[in-house]
Order: structure tokens, then C-alpha cells, then sequence
């Protein structure tokens, strides 16, 4: 059996950046997930800052003992550190679940703008779980763990109810307050992902009352914009908003 470690956080510093970004990753992803644009902003003169979320990259039984209170505190320590650096300038950008905390965080600190990718503006308990069983199967292959124990262990999602709700209820509380962003943001959905991510793009959109807003879908991208096929063009789009905006 293969022993999986917790991923560790990403900190990419540069000495003469008087911007930082916080970049966080998805539900039942990993520090991974935007650890290729990290690099991309680093080496363009940016402090690039990536926080693990608690439980992610192992066991789904050890992910199912937070939940997403705790990924929000990660988030926020994420950004309090930079801001203890001295940044002054701290643009947030995430992906998916990482979206929607970046949206909170500009909801509730001082930050210099957001990029929002794939973010949904509600979710419910079959997507949950869905995404739940994909990573608990994946996570037990990787484990190197049998069937009986991988089936064993996508059986406790149903232990995860009260997760789930807090999930959702923060989902909405989020999005009622999307209103109140008073900064630059940019909105990024893939054209290859569910078509639910393009409705949710166009309804943050619709919401934002800043006038420094944009909205763009990609042909190539699916869901983790950040990697695979069209994540040069949102490498691209995302280094020339932060330089915009600079």
C-alpha cells in the first residue's frame, strides 16, 4: 500500500513582487490543481501563494472529517499570511470551490481583485456526492487500496450529510452577497465543462455591480481550466488582467 502525504502548501516568492495572488483549488482537489499558473505568475514578477485544504489528497474518510468551514479558514489564512508579508496588493483566484472562496474573500476583505474560474452558484447533494465517489474511488486506487475497502469507504459519504448541507448553505450564503464586490473581477467558465458553469458565469456576472468586470468562456477548457487543453489562453488572459490592473 502506497502512503499518501498531505500536500504541502505552494509559496513562490519574488523579492521585488508588490503583488501577491492567492490561488485556490477545488473540491476534492489538490495544491496541483493551479500549481502550473503559480509557476506562470511567479516567474512574471508575482508572489504566488497556494494553501492545502485540510483532508484533500487523502483517504475520503480522513477529507469527510472537515468540511468546508475549514477550507474557508485555510483560504483565509492563505490571505492573511500574505498580507503579514507586507502585500499590499493581493489579487484572489480560484477555481470551482476555489472560486467561491475567493469570492468570499472579496466579500469580506481587502483585496485587490478576483479571477473566478468554474465556480458554481449553487450546488446540491447528487453533485456532491458524485464528486465524493470520484475521489474516494481515485484517492483508494492510488492508495493502492482493494475493492471491498475502496466500496467500504465510498459507503460513508452518506456519514457526510451535515457536510453537505453546511457545503450548500455557504454556497448560497456566498452568492447573496456577490453584490456587495467592489473591485476588479474576471469570470472564467470552460466551454467543455457542464453547461451548469456557464449559467453560473453569467449569474455572477449579472450580480457584480463593480464596472471593471469581464466575462469569458473557453473552447478547449473543461472544468480544471488550469490544466489541459485551453489553459494557455487562460494563462494568458489571467497574466494580462493582473497586469491591467497592476
Amino acid at each position: 500500500m502506497i502512503k499518501v502525504k498531505e500536500p504541502n502548501p505552494i509559496y513562490l516568492e519574488n523579492e521585488d513582487a508588490q503583488h501577491a495572488v492567492l490561488l485556490l483549488h477545488s473540491f476534492t482537489g489538490t495544491v496541483r490543481d493551479v500549481k502550473l499558473l503559480a509557476t506562470k505568475l511567479n516567474k512574471a514578477g508575482y508572489t504566488c501563494l497556494v494553501p492545502a485544504y485540510r483532508g484533500h489528497g487523502l483517504m475520503i474518510s480522513e477529507l469527510m472529517q472537515y468540511t468546508i468551514q475549514d477550507w474557508w479558514q485555510d483560504a483565509l489564512a492563505g490571505y492573511q499570511q500574505l498580507k503579514n508579508e507586507g502585500y499590499k496588493k493581493i489579487t484572489v483566484l480560484g477555481v470551482s470551490l476555489g472560486g467561491l472562496l475567493s469570492l468570499k474573500l472579496a466579500e469580506e476583505q481587502k483585496v485587490h481583485s478576483v479571477v473566478a474560474m468554474s465556480t458554481p452558484y449553487k450546488k446540491d447533494d447528487a453533485s456532491l456526492e458524485m464528486r465524493l465517489r470520484h475521489y474516494g474511488s481515485r484517492m483508494g486506487q492510488l492508495i493502492g487500496l482493494d475493492n471491498d475497502e475502496i466500496n467500504r469507504q465510498i459507503e460513508l459519504i452518506p456519514q457526510y450529510e451535515a457536510g453537505l448541507y453546511e457545503f450548500k448553505r455557504m454556497v448560497d450564503d456566498i452568492m447573496s452577497n456577490v453584490k456587495h464586490i467592489d473591485v476588479p473581477i474576471a469570470i472564467k467558465y470552460g466551454k467543455e465543462d457542464e453547461l451548469s458553469y456557464e449559467k453560473s458565469a453569467n449569474y455572477i456576472y449579472k450580480q457584480i455591480q463593480h464596472s471593471e468586470k469581464s466575462i469569458k468562456g473557453y473552447d478547449l477548457a473543461h472544468h480544471l481550466m488550469t490544466q489541459g487543453k485551453g489553459k494557455e489562453a487562460v494563462e494568458q488572459d489571467t497574466l494580462a488582467f493582473l497586469a491591467q490592473f497592476n
